[in-house]
């Protein structure tokens, strides 16, 4: 008799560990973003707002502005603040691959919200710029549609996602042979959820205007991709220069200069290879939340909950 209870009470456990792990399956893959194993993904790379190279001891500058998400600081970069405790206020943390490095007092030459820390010697920082640089040198090397961007002052120009030429991995690529982008000119990356876009850029570039999203695209699901260019040689140059208004995507030129002045970038800013990189004059950076990884970290605790109750039932 006690065999054959035995035996009940571990088919009736299997049982319900099987339901519990069939919740998993299907919380998880609620959380993830559906195209997760389908295009491009930005790897580490979603943990910050920006991403500096910080190759040759150079320096990320940051003033008169918010940055929300984190910063990390790769090689023997090190970051500069100033501008006021009111002006420049950094709410994440502040990730260095190396030693931590930084001028400017809190509390006096700038703000950092609470809970958020500098942290040296993080682990995680050189590898995931290591894996960035590498997205960018994959995705350049492909073939994509034409496209020219001329949009003048209180122009608008739209692209659309479907447009681009489907790769093997899922991303609709484009490959930009020139651009004029003033101050008042409008950009608009027409895509659904579902899309995610690269636009291939191999020269000096300057984004003056707006850009906007539509269709239920994100700011993780388009990335403006700066090719060529390694080490001290440089790379194109980056800048965005836009007024105050506010520009959305990710934005990846590992081989050349970056400066980001009097602008809004609703996304992610990685790069800046062996140069100084610039974040002032009233930029601010706002990395999305929440990042695809907590999506999927909410859909397994809600799992999780409901297989212990489950099993005690």
């Amino acid at each position: 008799m006690r065999k054959i209870r035995m035996h009940k009470s571990k088919d009736l456990i299997s049982s319900r560990l099987s339901a519990g792990l069939s919740v998993v399956a299907v919380a998880v893959s609620l959380a993830l973003p559906a195209a997760a194993h389908a295009a491009f993904s930005l790897g580490g790379g979603y943990n910050y707002a920006v991403l500096f190279e910080g190759g040759g001891g150079n320096d990320l500058q940051f003033n008169n502005g918010t940055i929300s998400g984190n910063i990390g600081i790769g090689g023997t970069g090190s970051l500069q603040l100033s501008g006021g405790a009111a002006n420049t206020i950094i709410d994440g943390n502040v990730l260095f691959a190396g030693p931590v490095s930084h001028t400017g007092t809190a509390g006096t030459d700038f703000t950092m919200t609470a809970g958020h820390s500098f942290i040296g010697n993080d682990p995680n920082v050189q590898p995931d710029l290591n894996y960035v640089n590498s997205l960018n040198a994959t995705l350049g090397a492909e073939a994509g549609t034409p496209l020219a961007i001329s949009i003048p002052n209180g122009g608008n120009q739209t692209v659309n996602a479907s447009s681009g030429l489907l790769d093997g991995t899922g991303n609709r690529v484009f490959t930009v042979s020139s651009m004029s982008f003033v101050n008042g000119a409008t950009l608009t990356i027409n895509g659904s959820a579902s899309d995610y876009v690269v636009l291939n850029f191999g020269f000096n570039l300057s984004f003056g205007g707006t850009i906007n999203l539509t269709g239920g695209i994100s700011s993780d699901q388009v990335l403006f991709n700066i090719v060529g260019g390694s080490g001290l040689t440089g790379g194109p140059t980056l800048t965005i220069s836009s007024n105050g208004a506010t520009e959305r995507g990710t934005f990846l030129d590992p081989n050349g200069t970056i400066q980001i002045n009097h602008s809004v970038l609703d996304g992610r800013l990685f790069g800046g290879d062996t140069h100084n990189e610039a974040i002032v004059s009233g930029a601010s950076i706002f990395a999305p939340v929440p990042e695809p990884s907590s999506f999927a970290l909410l859909g397994l605790g809600l799992a999780g909950l409901l297989l212990r109750r489950r099993i005690r039932s």
